[in-house]
Formats: structure tokens, sequence, C-alpha cells
């Protein structure tokens, strides 16, 4: 089952919360579509949602780029390679 948010972000989206969190500026290169992209993918959520007793916990964008830096972060460490 999908666990997203029933709403999607887009690339620049997200890269803006990377810099954000990270108070960096991060290298930016806009290139086409590439052939067989789709235009969007946004998680259905709904099945979980009527299955389980599941919402999503944190919906501002910048705080799911800080977990999942973190948690990156730990794998890192974990691996010795940071």
């Amino acid at each position: 089952m999908n666990c997203g948010y029933g709403r999607g972000f887009s690339v620049l989206e997200v890269l803006d919360a990377v810099d954000r969190v990270t108070n960096r500026k991060l290298e930016r290169r806009l290139e086409p579509r590439r052939a067989g992209d789709p235009p969007s993918l946004i998680s259905d959520n709904r099945r979980i949602k009527a299955t389980l007793p599941w919402e999503p916990k944190f919906a501002n964008l910048d705080t799911i780029v800080g977990h999942a830096l973190a948690w990156e972060r730990r794998l890192s460490e974990i691996r010795g390679d940071g």
C-alpha cells in the first residue's frame, strides 16, 4: 500500500526545501523532460487510510526533507562512509 500524502511536490519545491533545511544552495540545471517521464506522480493513500488507523505525521515539506536527510546521515554513520 502506498503511504504517501495524496499531494505532490515538484522537483523544484523539493530542491528549495533542501536549500532551506541545509542552508546551502543546490546547483540546478533545468533540462527538458525526458522521453517517457510522466508529467506528475502523486501517491494515492486512500487504501492505507481506509485499512489502517494511519494518517501522515508530517505535512510540511521542510520537516519531511529534514527527517530524510537525518536518516541518510545516520545510515552513512552506520556504514562508516560519512
